[in-house]
């Protein structure tokens, strides 16, 4: 796959496509990087999900929670008892594959543009659940943010704290900056900023079953399960054929991705034991990245 990205490169630069920097790795690692702009530190948009769903996976392999536990039990000081009552059907492996119950979108950066007075969290958790949990995937940053408070309350600590000890530092990814409001509480589901590299060290630390440096981080199973279809989306596009632990399922050797906005991608392609990190700019042409790297790259 070395040739064909090294091939892609100089298509993209003939098609004049819009992308910032390709990288290709192995579990070890850097295959093949380049940059077609200056490297810097960029909005990585929902790709931070996936970041999200790993400090899941680390809070399993240390046993401080389940798939199956409420999220009302992590935050029940905050909570009302009509609240708590309302919202206790909603577990954490609702969160993880986008099907709350809400059935609507919440957080988005339009929302957060207006202001969000009250916080994070009691925006999302104000709402009135309208189906079943469980029952519908229904795309929503609220729901990835309720996962970073699942996390604060199994370890009664901050997740912004936690994110750095438990999954940058072991990364070698330096403290870098996430969206919170004005509680402190992250949004969780947008607004990291990391450069390619960074950004692919998450794909690297799935492929290799949760271990870093032969260190276990992440939950083993927790691993195997992201690469399975967890929830159906409805959907048929290559890039969009079902949705699992905060992240994609893609139609090509039953590789999942890492997805944000404007074509921040993270393929993680087991079968080949490589993964594959794109950053394109804000505002650009993402479709016809896409179609480039199906047609050039994820060909036969």
């Amino acid at each position: 796959m070395i040739e064909k990205v090294k091939k892609f490169v100089e298509i993209a630069k003939r098609d004049g496509l819009q992308i910032e920097a390709i990288l290709l790795s192995d579990v070890d690692h850097i295959l093949f990087e380049h940059h077609f702009v200056p490297e810097y530190k960029r909005n990585i948009y929902s790709h931070s999900k996936s970041f999200t769903s790993a400090m899941i996976g680390i809070a399993l392999y240390e046993k401080k929670l389940s798939l199956d536990d409420h999220l009302v039990d992590f935050i029940k000081d905050e909570l009302s008892e009509e609240d708590y009552k309302r919202l206790y059907p909603i577990t954490v492996k609702n969160l993880l594959t986008m099907s709350s119950g809400f059935g609507k979108s919440l957080l988005m950066y339009d929302e957060r543009v207006k202001g969000v007075p009250d916080g994070f969290t009691k925006y999302v958790i104000k709402n009135e659940l309208v189906e079943k949990p469980g029952s519908r995937f229904f795309y929503s940053n609220g729901d990835t943010h309720l996962l970073t408070r699942v996390i604060e309350g199994a370890y009664h600590e901050s997740f912004i704290t936690l994110v750095n000890e438990k999954l940058f530092q072991p990364l070698g990814i330096r403290t870098p900056a996430w969206e919170v409001d004005m509680f402190s509480h992250c949004i969780g589901a947008s607004s990291l900023y990391l450069n390619i590299a960074d950004m692919n060290k998450l794909g690297r630390l799935f492929l290799n079953g949760g271990k870093w440096n032969g260190k276990q981080i992440v939950d083993p199973n927790y691993v195997k399960e992201c690469r399975k279809k967890q929830i159906d989306t409805n959907n048929t596009s290559w890039l969009d054929c079902g949705y699992t632990y905060q992240f994609w399922k893609v139609d090509y050797l039953d590789s999942y991705r890492a997805d944000g906005a404007w074509g921040q991608l993270t393929f993680i392609l087991d079968d080949l034991g490589l993964t594959l990190s794109i950053q394109c700019p804000d505002n650009g042409d993402p479709a016809k990245v896409f179609e480039s790297v199906k047609q050039n790259i994820f060909n036969s």
